[in-house]
């Protein structure tokens, strides 16, 4: 039977100070150590991996007695966060840019009507407004009124709808 650990860590590595013209820096490092590994049943290790690596902190700044700490910056990491950020409100943008779906769902009735349900799309070119439309069938022939149904539910023919 082999058993799987992992270790990991972080310290801060402190270097030797530097010192010119009666000033002293002492930079601050984050080292991380992160180790993998399997052990078989009898103690010994089979596999193993490591993987470390460090990051500036900042660093101390002695000068006429005074200490102040002075922060690294990381260019790269804000570099990072404002393609982030400006790539998120672009995104949002194009999205309420959309339109929205249809708010409607369009059924088609008996002798090729078609009406939309659920919603307040009008099918009605806006050209007309709301006067009568002319009816037609597929045959062509004219009938001189809608059925109840149709106006009700503000259907149109379907060949109106393609023509």
């Amino acid at each position: 039977m082999t058993r799987a650990h992992v270790e990991a860590g972080t310290v801060a590595a402190v270097a030797p100070a530097y010192e010119q013209d009666g000033t002293a820096v002492i930079a601050l490092t984050a080292v991380r150590r992160h180790t993998a590994g399997t052990r078989a049943a009898d103690g010994g290790q089979r596999l193993h991996a490591e993987l470390s690596g460090s990051s500036p902190l900042g660093a101390f700044v002695v000068r006429d007695g005074r200490v102040r700490w002075r922060p690294a910056v990381d260019v790269t990491r804000v570099v990072v966060t404002a393609q982030l950020v400006v790539g998120g409100v672009l995104v949002a943008r194009q999205l309420a840019r959309r339109p929205s779906g249809a708010k409607a769902a369009v059924v088609m009735g008996p002798g090729g009507w078609v009406s939309m349900k659920g919603g307040a799309m009008a099918v009605r070119p806006a050209r007309r407004g709301w006067r009568r439309l002319p009816l037609g069938r597929p045959g062509g022939q004219r009938t001189g009124r809608r059925p109840g149904w149709a106006r009700l539910l503000a259907a149109v023919p379907l060949q109106r709808l393609l023509g």
